[in-house]
């Protein structure tokens, strides 16, 4: 694409809509491929009961606060990954650290790691966040791209509306995920 620029013709890269849904699920698939590297790698059971129990303070907070720890949290994590070069390796470092978590689960739980990984899948807020993260680590890659070819400013803006589209899905998960959590904690009558 050619603009004017003080009089003379500037040669900017864009990246097409095509090539960053190539690139998002690539960054997807990976965000789940990591996750399920954590998942199966050794825990041992010492680790995994710790881990559990920080597990389980956690959901009594959330309890407590609410949905804004957990959309805290995840838009933590998802501001640092939107950060170019270091974004990627945050948001990879955060997603295998999931999957220990998964292990470590069903570590003290007794469960296939596997059959705990497959079941959060079922959720629609997993499916939101790890949307929501990929949408964040393909923007962290193409925004360095764009500060090697020098057109940040063009992307900047895509950057923005990215950012505020991943801030809404991400909400609207922890919202969803903290009403499965009050649910499932809700003893059924029958």
């Amino acid at each position: 694409m050619f603009y004017l620029n003080y009089g003379s013709f500037v040669l900017t890269q864009t990246i097409s809509l095509s090539a960053r849904a190539i690139i998002f699920v690539e960054i997807l698939v990976l965000c789940i491929l990591i996750t399920l590297a954590g998942t199966f790698t050794g825990v041992e059971m010492e680790e995994a009961q710790k881990l559990s129990q920080e597990i389980n303070n956690l959901r009594d907070c959330v309890k407590s606060v609410g949905f804004q720890l957990i959309f805290g949290n995840n838009f933590m994590h998802a501001l640092i990954m939107f950060v170019p070069i270091a974004g990627p390796f945050w948001g990879f470092f955060t997603l295998y650290s999931t999957g220990r978590i998964i292990a470590a689960l069903s570590m003290v739980n007794k469960i296939n790691p596997a059959l705990l990984a497959f079941t959060l899948f079922l959720f629609p807020f997993t499916w939101m966040e790890y949307i929501s993260y990929a949408l964040a680590i393909s923007e962290s890659l193409i925004l360095t791209y764009s500060v090697v070819k020098r057109n940040l400013r063009k992307e900047f803006i895509t950057a923005s509306k990215l950012f505020v589209f991943c801030s809404v899905i991400l909400l609207i998960a922890a919202i969803i995920e903290f009403y499965m959590i009050s649910l499932l904690e809700v003893p059924l009558k029958i």
